[in-house]
């Protein structure tokens, strides 16, 4: 656990999820996108809490919270190498992972472990804090007192220009992750891709030139940038304990 004082006095506390306030997840139920307080009205779905427990009594949690009293602040949630598939967004996604609940059992080996963040998100009122970086170190803390030796970030925005990113996407920038002692790198294990392509940078920018973006997300970047590459590609980021 650690503490983290904001700008205007109050403080924040930042640990690990326990059982006991496991955050609702499922159809945007998300702290970034509405008031999550822990203890509150909104359950988690069934499945959502039987996935969760079972990853915290096997590893001891599944994220690290920032916490301003009970409200949730901003979090980081992670799962090891061999849990790609329990990218937890929606319902459907969580129903499908608790049909891999012996994966989490028993893990299959791997010479190269790995803890991978899924989601760092801070809310909005709570920006300009450097709560995303404090909740990265924590999560170092956790992880190294807890055997794991690196952590994998995928899919990070390089430029930071693009605001959509800190309001629905959990690809922070890569300066986040280099202030917290990341470093960019090639990492490929179980299929995954250590750098973005040409195509898959093509397809976020034209998502965000199009009708299908949110309504409520300013567009900041013109829809003429000739740098769009360097905005919308994504990077591996990688802390590794020497």
């Amino acid at each position: 656990m650690r503490e983290v004082k904001l700008k205007d006095g109050r403080t924040i506390v930042l640990r690990a999820m326990t059982k006991s306030d496991i955050m609702p997840a499922g159809n945007g139920r998300c702290p970034a996108n509405c008031e999550m307080i822990l203890g509150g009205d909104i359950e988690p779905t069934k499945h959502f809490r039987i996935l969760n427990e079972k990853m915290i009594d096997r590893y001891g949690t599944t994220a690290i919270l920032a916490l301003d009293q009970e409200l949730i602040a901003g979090f980081v949630n992670f799962y090891p190498t061999w849990c790609p598939h329990f990218d937890v967004c929606n319902d459907e996604q969580i129903d499908e992972a608790t049909a891999h609940l012996d994966v989490i059992e028993n893990p299959p080996f791997s010479d190269d472990p790995a803890l991978h963040p899924r989601c760092l998100i801070v809310r909005n009122e709570y920006r300009g804090n450097n709560l995303a970086v404090e909740l990265l170190n924590c999560l170092k803390e956790w992880a190294k007192a807890n055997g794991w030796r690196k952590i994998v970030g995928n899919g990070c925005i390089f430029s930071g220009r693009a605001q959509y990113q800190w309001v629905i996407s959990p690809k922070p920038p890569r300066k986040i992750w280099e202030k917290a002692g990341f470093s960019a790198q090639d990492y490929a294990p179980l299929g995954m891709n250590a750098k973005s392509s040409e195509d898959s940078a093509r397809q976020s920018f034209e998502w965000y030139k199009s009708d299908d973006f949110p309504k409520y997300v300013p567009r900041d970047i013109d829809p003429d940038e000739t740098n769009w590459y360097e905005i919308f590609a994504d990077y591996t980021m990688i802390w590794s304990l020497q």
